[in-house]
């Protein structure tokens, strides 16, 4: 009698070892001949109903060489189903009801809401939304700037949606605004430091996953490299640290301490009026549990985190190189000039392309994810192809798909030039 578990597509000549898929498909050869076509529809539409989300991987039926869709086809069809402009802001209506134009105004929130995550592919924090409240009670008519004579700090990117700015761009070339060189799809930048030697100073949140908007404040001098730091749990508690350090400077003016004291005093009053928690985590804090997420530290420094499962090991696989042996690999590739030779020392690194294909197979999603973003973050142009078949089938992976087209308009602009601003 033939066996009643799903029949796996490889058969007697399967590779996978992942203890789990062994025990949950039929892999004789024999049964994998007599199966009948209706069996293999209704295993296949039980694994569909049953398959979990990516959160809880259980199931290697959601690995890509099993879809119906490959990820590229996804993501073609995802971006079909994109508005090619952008809805404008509803100005407010004087019907001369209160109760109408709190109506409206809310209504117009939600709109602008809507707007800066179809043009940025994310959603933004609370917080994002409370900093322009309280630069706007500072300067009603230029929020953007009010920063600057005291911190020396813009309001950009998403911000300039809520300025009036961007109306009718399109996401493609919105994603690209202020981002900078060495900002992965989880950066987005909503402030920069102005004037000269800023090293590319720029700060934004991070995030693991697009659809969430529970998100660390971060900063990257572009100039310098890779390296992305935490400033906080939100937009204000980053301020406040650099209020701190800007105070602390021996060689302050008179004129700058007042300024930066009356910056504060109005900080701290209209986060006690938004009631905006003043204790927030150190950075330290920070750091220690974002240590404790992460699975591979990546050349960033801030790690990647995707779903592991500990007992199945399903999830993340580690690379065959250490992060010091991959970046002297890269040096190596990049700085050849020699095409022969070029294509030999590529060898090893075509070897561990190899084993995330293997992983992909196996749901090991998170090598693929760690592989593309090291090539991305060691900056030469050469890799680009490369990061341009893993990232987005990594992200695809993952359900990530909104990082994936980010990455692939990136890529496409990608320069030394320090940024992308529109």
């Amino acid at each position: 009698m033939a066996s009643l578990k799903p029949v796996c597509k490889y058969g007697s000549s399967c590779y996978r070892k992942n203890p789990h898929h062994l025990s949950q498909y039929c892999h004789v050869g024999s049964e994998l001949e007599t199966a009948s076509s209706s069996e293999k529809k209704r295993s296949r539409r039980t694994d569909e109903e049953q398959s979990s989300p990516v959160d809880e991987i259980t199931d290697c039926d959601k690995c890509v060489t099993n879809s119906g869709d490959t990820p590229l086809t996804k993501r073609s069809k995802l971006c079909d189903d994109l508005p090619k402009e952008i809805e404008p802001v509803s100005a407010s209506t004087n019907s001369g009801s209160q109760d109408n134009e709190e109506l409206t105004n809310e209504s117009s929130d939600v709109t602008v809401r809507e707007n800066i995550k179809r043009q940025f592919l994310v959603g933004m924090p609370e917080d994002f939304y409370q900093l322009w409240e309280f630069c706007k009670s500072l300067h009603p008519s230029q929020p953007e700037g009010v920063l600057k004579p005291s911190l020396g700090l813009e309001l950009v990117g998403p911000y300039h949606v809520l300025g009036g700015r961007l109306m009718g761009v399109p996401w493609e070339k919105c994603v690209l605004h202020y981002r900078f060189l060495y900002d992965p799809p989880e950066f987005q930048t909503v402030m920069i430091k102005s004037g000269t030697n800023t090293d590319g100073y720029h700060i934004g949140y991070f995030r693991d996953d697009p659809k969430s908007t529970q998100c660390l404040v971060v900063s990257n001098c572009a100039e310098k490299g890779c390296d992305i730091a935490i400033e906080g749990d939100s937009l204000f508690s980053a301020l406040r640290y650099q209020l701190a350090d800007a105070l602390k400077h021996k060689r302050l003016s008179s004129a700058k301490k007042t300024l930066l004291q009356d910056l504060s005093s109005k900080l701290r009053a209209f986060m006690a009026k938004s009631a905006i928690p003043e204790l927030t985590p150190s950075v330290n804090d920070l750091w220690k549990q974002r240590n404790k997420q992460i699975v591979a530290s990546c050349f960033h420094k801030i790690g990647i985190v995707v779903p592991y499962n500990k007992k199945t090991e399903l999830g993340y696989r580690p690379l065959t190189m250490t992060d010091r042996e991959l970046k002297r690999l890269l040096n190596k590739i990049a700085n050849c000039s020699d095409e022969g030779a070029r294509d030999k020392l590529s060898e090893p690194l075509q070897e561990i392309v190899t084993y995330v294909q293997f992983a992909n197979d196996e749901c090991d999603y998170g090598m693929g994810l760690e592989l593309g973003l090291d090539l991305f973050f060691h900056g030469n142009q050469y890799f680009h192809t490369l990061i341009g078949h893993l990232l987005p089938v990594a992200y695809d992976l993952l359900q990530r798909e909104q990082f994936g087209r980010i990455s692939t308009e990136h890529l496409k602009q990608r320069s030394q030039l320090l940024d992308c601003t529109l």
